[in-house]
Formats: structure tokens, C-alpha cells, sequence
């Protein structure tokens, strides 16, 4: 099983509409064979938003990136954010 961990960085002024987009992302993630997945808001720097999924395996995370949903998605987000994301994939160890 792998994690995947989102950051992300958008102006405080559109965090109404930031929180709606990433919700549906997470919605839209849940038909991709995504375990589970949350949304988080930094309290200390509130341009900082990360998103945390768990999936069986690494190909569904890659899958899932290339998949229209995403991609559709992913343009709105990347039109509000004031930096690029930043991926980070991890090896769940039991």
C-alpha cells in the first residue's frame, strides 16, 4: 500500500472555494480505488492545503493522475494556486 501526499499553496482570499474544489477532487478520487482520503488546512499558514490518500497500489495513484476527472479537476486547481505542488508518494511499512 502506498500514501500520497498533496501540498498545495493558494492565495487566503478563496478558501470558500478552495475547500468545495478539493472536496469534490476527494469525491471524485473515491471511484478511482482510492482506500481512503482527507483534506487538510494548515492552522499556522493558511495558503498551505494538503491532501492524503491511501491506495492498494502505486499504479492506481498513477492511474488515477492521467484519468479525465483529475485532469478536469486539476485545471481549476491549478488556476487558483500562487505555487506548484509538491507530490509525495510513500510505501506504507506495517
Amino acid at each position: 500500500m502506498i500514501t500520497a501526499i498533496v501540498e498545495r499553496r493558494f492565495s487566503t482570499e478563496k478558501t470558500e472555494n478552495i475547500a468545495r474544489i478539493l472536496i469534490e477532487l476527494r469525491r471524485r478520487r473515491q471511484h478511482s480505488g482510492c482506500l481512503s482520503s482527507e483534506t487538510l488546512h494548515s492552522t499556522k499558514d493558511p495558503s498551505l492545503w494538503v491532501d492524503v490518500s491511501t491506495w492498494t497500489y502505486s499504479d492506481q495513484w498513477k492511474k488515477w493522475e492521467d484519468t479525465p476527472e483529475r485532469k478536469d479537476i486539476q485545471s481549476e486547481i491549478e488556476n487558483l494556486q500562487i505555487d506548484s505542488e509538491q507530490v509525495s508518494i510513500f510505501n506504507i511499512i506495517k
